[in-house]
């Protein structure tokens, strides 16, 4: 396991003993980076879908297989 130091400035050594008041700041550490690669994750699932929403040529071939599919109501 690899082990990582950093140095805060003044704001951020005061906010992370608030988040760590009565906890392992080793645990709050893990949670925050677990927290901010979930939110990245979420930001780039939205980036893509927005950009598939403008993609012609996939909203052309989703077009293309509903077509093929016909009506949904019989299925």
């Amino acid at each position: 396991m690899a082990m990582i130091s950093f140095r805060p400035d003044e704001r951020t050594e005061r906010e992370l003993r608030e988040l760590t008041a009565g906890r392992d700041r080793s645990t709050v550490l893990r949670e925050i980076i677990h927290e901010a690669y979930v939110a990245q994750q979420y930001a780039q699932t939205r980036e893509d879908a927005e950009r598939l929403r403008n993609d012609e040529a996939d909203r052309a071939e989703l077009a293309r297989i509903a077509a093929e599919m016909g009506d949904a109501d019989a299925w």
